[in-house]
């Protein structure tokens, strides 16, 4: 898998930004790992799935209200097809 080269990563358990503190990924990240990836968009898409399944799991396991609503716009919406 591609690694991005990127500052503005999830900070687990919260995935928040952990330069910028919004949901990642922000909009600095979504556009740096858009052009990272441009040579490889399928690979962009694995990348985000794999992030949204780790964040689904550390969602379950933490205290709270549970994970957003909004996870498949918010880690694969966004990045096309």
């Amino acid at each position: 898998m591609l690694v991005p080269r990127t500052e503005h990563v999830g900070e687990r358990p919260s995935w928040d930004c952990r330069v910028c503190g919004q949901p990642w990924p922000c909009a600095v990240a979504k556009v740096e790992l858009t052009e990272q990836y441009d040579n490889f968009p399928h690979g962009l898409s694995v990348y985000l799935g794999s992030c949204l399944l780790e964040a689904i799991d550390d969602w379950a396991a933490g205290s709270g209200a549970g994970p957003p609503t909004d996870l498949y716009e918010r880690f694969l919406g966004w990045a096309g097809p």
